[in-house]
């Protein structure tokens, strides 16, 4: 049966005598039983050892030879895990064992930290001999002549024992006669350090004497003396030497002096250096084998092995709560909806008993209990994780707590994202403040960067503009948004785009009364001509960028869409400053691009001519005011999610989807600045909210989920389309599915579990219908296609699957085909053939080996994007002839089963 541990948090710090009745307040019970069995065992040597003095105590003077036993108790573990608390406890544990607890005398405990310079470690066991003798004889009431006699014979053996540990340096003085017996005093150290011992023992009514030595790895300077001074007279069978240390501790300390004894760096003979350090080695090990032998080496169980079975107890009434719960109260109080071990992956983990035991008073199980705290509390709180976030060195939980303190004492300044640590890289870069910061800022980003584009460069230049090579921030962050030169919207697109108003309605206009700056609309300032497009250009592009000559183009950036996310979850605060929080968030540049960072940097062609002269300030004002509506009403629709309890709770959730969503991004957009065709500015958005919808649920569902990118290789056809998405998009589709099957299968007993679960889907329903993403949706909520890419003809793109398929009335199934797949379809299909035969270095190739050749091109680590995206168009024209084959069919009825049989049956024939 498994024994539970008990930590009484409502005990004070100072009190570690756990053996005294306290049951389950000792955790190290397996250690307890060896040691008992080694004091027992020690013990009976001792007797054994008096037995043999006893029967020569008439000429013990003369009796030169003594016997050392390897007896000293080694209690190891790595720091923290309960050493000092162990050894303050052995007394207790071996007087509850049996009636021997008379037969040992235990001495105060020693910490050699504490000794003085000119202190001598043996020096200081003797006085504590001495000490224990000398407040025994003041006890006696008696002065018989035994007890005379055994007084005399002590201090007697005390004088030799004195003058045989003097230091050489004391012999110094002597000469003749007086040097050798001085030196003759030395010799004889065992001898009179055994009858000291065994004359005190007889005073002290003993059999046996133990020694506590602790935190010996602590006094590194003093380590291999008390080590040798254990190892030198320690060994006396009445003394027990228990001394606690970190074993990897004694074995360097051992180490660095044997290596000054056995060779010399300086020495020019190689083979001599060698042959030294293998000596110094095995000598290391020989020795500490003999001081510490392996029967007397007691570990103490990691905290890990602890924890599982660890009761904190606490409050006025004695409550209990397991540590495994415990955990699970701080992680829904600070990584809130971060429900499985990959979105918990940066938590500092326990490494010893010590942290432990701090979490939880930093930690203290009634604060995570209650429902609402006070605004103070609260900041306390956040306050303590922080501490604890310092001392771990964990930069993502400095992070995090030191953001949400920023979020909780700036409620009524206006809103930057870029106040906020865990979004802001160049604020976690400072070495005065985080000088143990560890992720390689410069490096992690190089890394992200496609240096294989025409603008790799310049992002590359940048980089080194804002970045030192040993700068370090506190977590690993993204990549950041580079500038990608095709990816942008042409002014043509704006221009000659098909205008598509605005669906939301604009009734919460009437909350704007006022303009701080005189810029922001006000109620019915909107005109009936301004578009769809017109926001997204302020939310999702920028154009004032550091260019070689007058640019119009609007490159594609993510950052602001996020930023409106995140400031959705704050409270409401007046109308006005609502509206200038989201004026200034889409007047700003994206605040996680590189343009941001480095605003001079950056240099792209431009044009030099153009008549396309919006005024920008006045569209991002409308704009603004078009989010302001649209926001507001989506906040009151999910006001509960939204401003339940603390504004502090969804950052934890939020810096995790950052970090995972814009390493999506960042992949995407190298894949389609490569391939543009028939991309537009709402299939990217669309990619960007399916990875963050992904995030959501991945870090929300117990237990493993998928991890893997959404939509990166996609096609637009695919994007575009739901019931595609569900078909083919399997790392989403199944995280989802999983999340709905873990909330209906939650029973009675685990509602607290469902409520979290629930929310999470009710978090990832509201965000697929945040303002950023239903702008581009029609009162049939289906998708608009708005703004291609790059320099490609403009107009309205609803190129819906539903639309696109042609009456089938009045074209054959080849036709339909053809309309459904595109005409670039054929060319995809004739690139892979060669490819295949290019890499083959065949001019044929069997269509049995198709599959097998198609397979090993893909598994290549240096496979092209090109050839990435004509397979995938393939299989994304492939896919659509189901609904093409009739009910009960589908590509797997087709009688070709290799790829080039597939591509002959769908370029060649309409007869499936």
């Amino acid at each position: 049966m498994r024994k539970n541990y008990i930590f009484d948090i409502s005990k004070s710090e100072f009190k570690d005598d756990y053996s005294d009745g306290s049951e389950g307040e000792l955790w190290q019970d397996y250690a307890k039983e060896q040691l008992l069995l080694n004091l027992n065992s020690i013990l009976r040597d001792a007797k054994e050892y008096s037995r043999f003095r006893n029967s020569n105590s008439d000429l013990r003077d003369c009796i030169d030879e003594t016997w050392l036993s390897h007896n000293a108790i080694l209690v190891t573990s790595q720091r923290g895990s309960g050493k000092t608390v162990f050894l303050r406890n052995i007394k207790k544990i071996w007087a509850k064992s049996d009636n021997k607890s008379s037969e040992l005398l235990f001495l105060k405990v020693i910490d050699p930290t504490m000794l003085m310079d000119n202190d001598s470690f043996a020096n200081v066991i003797v006085a504590q001999i001495y000490d224990a003798v000398s407040r025994k004889l003041n006890t006696q009431t008696c002065c018989d002549d035994k007890s005379r006699f055994s007084r005399d014979e002590f201090h007697r053996y005390l004088k030799k024992l004195a003058d045989s540990m003097g230091k050489t340096s004391e012999f110094n003085g002597s000469i003749g006669i007086d040097k050798i017996l001085k030196y003759s005093s030395g010799i004889h150290l065992e001898k009179n350090f055994h009858n000291f011992v065994e004359s005190a023992i007889s005073i002290l009514g003993c059999k046996a004497i133990v020694v506590l030595i602790d935190d010996v790895d602590m006094a590194l300077d003093k380590a291999f003396e008390v080590v040798d001074d254990v190892r030198r007279f320690l060994g006396c069978p009445y003394i027990i030497p228990i001394v606690s240390g970190e074993l990897k501790l004694y074995e360097h300390m051992t180490q660095n002096h044997f290596d000054d004894k056995a060779y010399n760096n300086h020495c020019r003979d190689t083979n001599l250096r060698t042959q030294g350090k293998k000596f110094s080695e095995d000598l290391r090990d020989a020795y500490l084998t003999k001081v510490f032998p392996a029967s007397m080496r007691i570990s103490l169980f990691p905290v890990e092995r602890l924890l599982a079975q660890m009761q904190i107890k606490y409050g006025k009434n004695g409550e209990v709560i397991p540590f495994p719960e415990y955990q699970e109260k701080v992680f829904n109080q600070f990584y809130y909806l971060r429900h499985n071990s990959e979105a918990r992956r940066n938590w500092p983990e326990l490494t010893s008993a010590r942290e432990f035991t701090q979490l939880v008073r930093t930690l203290h199980p009634d604060e995570l209990e209650k429902k609402e705290l006070t605004f103070n509390q609260e900041i306390a709180l956040y306050n303590r994780l922080k501490n604890w976030a310092v001392q771990k060195k964990s930069g993502e939980l400095m992070a995090f707590s030191e953001t949400a303190i920023t979020v909780l004492q700036n409620n009524n300044s206006n809103f930057d994202i870029n106040n906020l640590l865990a979004f802001n890289i160049k604020k976690q870069i400072d070495s005065n403040i985080y000088h143990w910061a560890e992720c390689k800022t410069l490096e992690n980003q190089m890394l992200s960067l496609n240096t294989k584009g025409a603008d790799s460069e310049e992002n590359l230049s940048a980089l080194k503009s804002v970045f030192e090579q040993d700068d370090r921030s506190l977590q690993s962050m993204p990549p950041l948004e580079f500038l990608y030169e095709k990816l942008f919207i042409s002014k043509g697109a704006y221009k000659f785009e098909q205008g598509i108003k605005i669906q939301t309605p604009l009734e919460n206009l009437n909350k704007i009364n006022a303009s701080r700056h005189g810029c922001l609309p006000v109620k019915n300032d909107i005109p009936e001509d301004f578009y769809i497009h017109n926001v997204l250009k302020d939310i999702y592009t920028e154009s004032q960028i550091y260019t070689t000559l007058h640019n119009e183009r609007e490159f594609i950036f993510f950052s602001r869409a996020f930023e409106l996310i995140a400031y959705s979850f704050f409270k409401p605060k007046s109308e006005i400053v609502q509206v200038e929080d989201i004026y200034q968030i889409l007047s700003r540049k994206p605040f996680y691009s590189l343009i941001r960072l480095a605003e001079t940097k950056v240099a792209v062609k431009g044009e030099d001519d153009s008549d396309f002269q919006e005024n920008l300030e006045e569209t991002t004002s409308k704009s603004a005011a078009v989010l302001f509506c649209m926001m507001s009403s989506w906040q009151e629709k999910y006001s509960e999610l939204c401003f339940k309890n603390s504004e502090a709770r969804f950052i934890a959730l939020l810096t995790y989807s950052f970090n995972s969503v814009f390493t999506a991004m960042n992949i995407i957009k190298g894949n389609i600045s490569s391939r543009l065709k028939d991309e537009y500015l709402t299939d990217m958005i669309l990619r960007f909210k399916y990875n963050l919808l992904n995030s959501i649920v991945r870090a929300g569902i117990y237990g493993e989920a998928i991890q893997a990118n959404v939509l990166v290789w996609a096609l637009p056809t695919t994007v575009r389309s739901r019931s595609k998405i569900n078909n083919s998009e399997r790392a989403y589709t199944r995280n989802h599915k999983k999340l709905v099957e873990q909330i209906d299968s939650c029973t009675e007993e685990q509602s607290d579990k469902k409520e979290r679960l629930k929310e999470v889907k009710n978090l990832h329903d509201a965000l697929s219908e945040h303002p950023v993403f239903s702008i581009f949706m029609d009162k049939n909520d289906e998708i608009i296609s708005l703004l291609p890419i790059g320099n490609r003809p403009s107009g309205n793109a609803q190129s819906n699957l539903k639309e696109s398929l042609p009456n089938s009335d009045n074209k054959t199934k080849r036709e339909q085909l053809s309309d459904l797949i595109g005409e670039g379809y054929a060319q995809s299909v004739d690139y892979l053939l060669r490819t295949l035969k290019d890499r083959s270095g065949r001019s044929y190739i069997p269509a049995s080996g198709m599959e097998r050749v198609f397979k090993e091109l893909l598994s290549e680590s240096n496979i092209t994007t090109e050839l990435r995206f004509h397979y995938d168009h393939v299989h994304e024209a492939a896919s659509n002839i189901d609904a093409l084959l009739g009910e009960g069919k589908t590509i797997n009825d087709l009688p070709a089963r290799s790829y080039r049989n597939l591509f002959k049956a769908i370029i060649n024939t309409g007869n499936f």
